[in-house]
């Protein structure tokens, strides 16, 4: 999946970008499960009801008519809608919000620099992955075969010999794409972008969080550089 124009409207470029990576982990994750997606018009659609927790359809740039999203997303009830600008009110429309975000960024970390903080690896079997995923509450969700997609990558992290630490990568509009992320302990964030380099060396990590996760991801480093929403039919 490439990265879309970013329309009328000038967004950040930032945004432009996470969006799409974003985009391409939910189409990754939907693959996994037979279920294709197609992009056009400015969104990213799944062929099918995916798996929980991911949308129909991701607004890949700004300024969308509220129709026209609509339209696009099944009519069944809990069918979803990722506003990656946060300008879609589909409200009209037999939808409410979920919830709010905020996107994140945080520019690739210089080749060679030492990593600090908690020890991360990645999960390399189907055993791992069924722990990971348990552990993520999404068991039914990570499937094994996206062990063998390169531009994915599930990260633990230990420190003392304890599971401190998740995270999910996917690469993705030259970005990785950073989700899932749980910390349980002082460090996590501030190594993750190194972590990253580990695996997709050279480029700047994004994601979305909010609340307390959203001001851990600040506090290490992130920047808030726009707002997303979920939509979801009523």
């Amino acid at each position: 999946m490439g990265v879309l124009e970013a329309g009328a409207g000038a967004p950040d470029p930032r945004v432009v970008r996470a969006v799409a990576a974003n985009a391409a982990w939910c189409e990754a994750v939907c693959r996994v499960h037979g279920i294709p997606g197609s992009v056009g018009d400015g969104l990213w659609r799944a062929g099918g009801e995916p798996p929980p927790f991911y949308p129909d359809a991701v607004t890949l740039r700004p300024g969308l008519e509220a129709d026209r999203v609509a339209e696009v997303v099944p009519a069944r009830p809990g069918a979803s809608v990722k506003d990656g600008f946060g300008d879609v009110d589909l409200s009209g429309h037999g939808f409410e919000v979920l919830f709010e975000a905020s996107w994140i960024w945080h520019p690739s970390v210089p080749a060679g620099e030492p990593a600090t903080g908690p020890a991360w690896c990645a999960v390399e079997d189907e055993a791992g992955l069924g722990a990971w995923a348990a552990a993520s509450g999404q068991g039914a969700t990570f499937l094994p075969a996206l062990l063998s997609d390169e531009s994915v990558r599930f990260l633990t992290a230990r420190a003392d010999g304890e599971v401190v630490g998740r995270a999910a990568l996917c690469l993705g509009a030259g970005v990785v794409g950073v989700s899932n992320v749980w910390a349980a302990a002082p460090g996590v964030w501030e190594s993750l972008v190194a972590a990253a380099g580990q695996w997709f060396p050279r480029r700047p990590v994004a994601g979305y969080e909010r609340g307390a996760d959203l001001a851990s991801a600040v506090a290490a480093g992130f920047e808030p550089v726009g707002r997303l929403r979920i939509w979801q039919r009523r």
